[in-house]
């Protein structure tokens, strides 16, 4: 038996409704994706995200999405991000010839500071935060920081909202008032379409002026895929309720044997052990888990919720080991 924990998925496939239509649309398989079905998930995701339907841009899952946002804006800017932060955000930031600052998350709360912040603003800026942060779970910026930092006239800032289902928190009502500021999300998560790979931006005409003449086309199965999980969104709030419930009782259990399990607003929790590299012990159970030692240290791991029988197993398999 293999227990996957380490990406961050849904345990399990949307309804069979949904599934269904994408089976279906697997016989255009032949034909580019009609341009009115492409119009039909940019209505609804902005019906979704109450923001007006020109502010949104699709793309090819969210991580597409921020390399190309870094690549056209660190050009004579220098990048600033959080560390740890979503492995895809430094790994993009580091491949551009911008300098890079790096601002430190500490234990337990991983707050992001302002302040060491503010004395790197004195210079063109392109900041790049993600918000519950990957691999911590934490919510590390708030919206008066937010809109301190968007005072500042030579700065760009992104946000990633890979979980705002789970945290409930967006600045997307931000962007009609600040035009330096861009939000990108993703279907993947909480609506568990991490296969058909749906990411989108919602940004005013300042940055959107810049993805001009980079517009991807989806696949047909992606784009019917987003439509029918934005139209029976039903199963995302009760999958979302269900890692909310599951994520406190695991945290009660870790708690009562001594393991550190931080609070997260994201589906996954970072878990602090007291033997380092277990991932590799727990892949030898079949549990496989995210090793985040390269991000903070190697008692770390990042675990997704899985289903209840995952998470038992998982939940008994660290406890064997470690108590």
């Amino acid at each position: 038996m293999t227990v996957r924990l380490d990406k961050n998925e849904m345990y399990k496939p949307p309804p069979g409704k949904i599934v269904e239509y994408i089976k279906r649309s697997i016989n255009e398989i032949n034909r580019y994706t009609p341009q009115e079905e492409v119009n039909r998930l940019l209505k609804q995701l902005a019906l979704y995200t109450k923001s007006p339907i020109e502010s949104i841009i699709l793309s090819s899952g969210s991580d597409l999405l921020i390399k190309e946002f870094i690549f056209l804006f660190s050009n004579n800017r220098q990048i600033i991000i959080a560390e740890p932060t979503f492995v895809v955000i430094n790994n993009a930031a580091q491949n551009t010839e911008s300098s890079l600052v790096k601002l430190r998350l500490h234990e337990p709360d991983f707050k992001l500071s302002l302040e060491p912040l503010m004395n790197e603003l004195d210079k063109p800026s392109l900041l790049v935060f993600d918000n519950p942060n990957n691999p911590t779970g934490r919510l590390i910026i708030d919206r008066a920081q937010i809109e301190r930092l968007l005072q500042f006239d030579d700065i760009i800032l992104m946000i990633d909202e890979a979980y705002f289902e789970f945290s409930k928190v967006s600045f997307v009502n931000l962007i009609e008032k600040y035009p330096n500021i861009a939000i990108v999300r993703t279907l993947s998560k909480s609506f568990g379409l991490a296969g058909s790979g749906i990411g989108y931006l919602i940004a005013g005409d300042l940055i959107r002026k810049k993805f001009q003449g980079l517009d991807i086309m989806l696949p047909y199965p992606s784009v019917i895929a987003g439509i029918n999980a934005l139209r029976h969104q039903d199963y995302m709030i009760d999958y979302v309720n269900e890692v909310q419930n599951e994520k406190k009782r695991i945290t009660k259990y870790l708690s009562e044997l001594n393991i550190t399990c931080f609070p997260s607003y994201a589906n996954f929790v970072l878990v602090k052990t007291t033997k380092p590299h277990i991932s590799q012990i727990l892949a030898k159970h079949g549990i496989l888990v995210h090793d985040v030692s390269n991000q903070l240290s190697s008692e770390f791991i990042r675990v997704t919720i899985g289903s209840k029988e995952e998470n038992d197993y998982f939940l008994r398999a660290i406890e064997k080991i470690l108590v």
